[in-house]
């Protein structure tokens, strides 16, 4: 995660934009006067975030998933058709 001023932004907006899409880094522009900010993240993280947060949004999906990720952990697995 980066903090840039608005000023950096504008002077090398094509720049920031590629560091954003070809390294996954979110930048930070804080607001003038304010304690809000603008987030600039790359499609494929939002993506992300946003699927994330959709599958860990119902109680029995996010206990599914984490009882996977930790049978996992223990190499408690089950595997189907060809190895």
């Amino acid at each position: 995660m980066k903090a840039i001023t608005i000023s950096s932004l504008r002077r090398r907006i094509s720049y920031f934009f590629n560091l954003v899409t070809n390294s996954s880094e979110i930048l930070i522009i804080p607001r003038t006067n304010t304690d809000d900010a603008v987030v600039i993240l790359s499609l494929k993280e939002y993506n992300a975030l946003t699927e994330t947060s959709y599958l860990m949004s119902s109680e029995p999906n996010r206990k599914r998933l984490l009882d996977s990720i930790h049978q996992l952990g223990k190499n408690d697995l089950i595997h189907y058709g060809n190895k």
